[in-house]
């Protein structure tokens, strides 16, 4: 009797423990917050520095600072907030370099930073990522756009335009666009003497990339 109540113990204590695991677990993903204010934004950003100071990056940290960086790849992706490199390739300080802009599209300051990125930093990859439900190209799409956002919009206007040849819905007329931008987007890359260069003496690869923004894969379009 008595070593049928210690076993129905000792499997009570074993599935609350397990339970406790599976809490804890939940507890440690990562959560939306929501936050209304600049004051509050700020808070938000120091509290999380003093977080990552206090937290096991001390040592890269320092290694960065005394021996300099270099990054494997460099990777020209969105702003978008939902499209983080760092996050979404499992990474951490020093392995990637990153440009971003909202459409993933880039001109002379971009080109020079990933100009940068492969010559100096030495860099062999260079990856051009866009990614689905892209609002830069939606403007696009739907022609309406103010500010200096409109000069975004022209930019990936030729890939909306291209892709209208071929579909009729707005959402099948993006998502392609969003592939076609990428593409243009290395082309213009490949405008660079100092990239076109390194390319063809094999010392660098340009590919392109998509992110899905549901599922968290990433095509690589190689």
């Amino acid at each position: 009797m008595k070593k049928k109540c210690f076993s129905f113990m000792l499997c009570a204590a074993l599935l609350s423990a397990l339970a406790g695991c599976a809490s804890s677990d939940n507890a440690s993903e990562p959560k939306r917050i929501t936050i209304t204010s600049a004051e509050e934004a700020l808070q938000e950003l120091k509290e999380g520095n003093a977080e990552f100071i206090s937290g096991n990056t001390a040592e890269l940290r320092a290694d960065l600072a005394e021996n300099g960086q270099a990054p494997y790849a460099v990777v020209i992706t969105c702003s978008d907030s939902r499209v983080a490199p760092e996050v979404l390739f499992n990474t951490t300080m020093g392995e990637l370099f990153t440009i971003r802009t909202a459409g993933n599209v880039v001109d002379e300051f971009e080109i020079g930073s990933v100009e940068y990125g492969a010559e100096h930093l030495g860099a062999p990859l260079i990856v051009v990522m866009g990614h689905s439900n892209c609002g830069a190209v939606s403007a696009a799409v739907s022609g309406e756009a103010e500010g200096f956002i409109q000069n975004i919009v022209d930019e990936i206007a030729p890939s909306v335009e291209e892709a209208k040849k071929t579909e009729t819905e707005e959402s099948a007329i993006a998502a392609l666009a969003e592939y076609l931008n990428i593409q243009n987007t290395i082309e213009k890359l490949r405008t660079s003497t100092i990239l076109s260069q390194l390319e063809s003496e094999g010392k660098i690869r340009i590919i392109g990339a998509k992110y899905n923004i549901v599922d968290g894969s990433v095509e690589f379009l190689e």
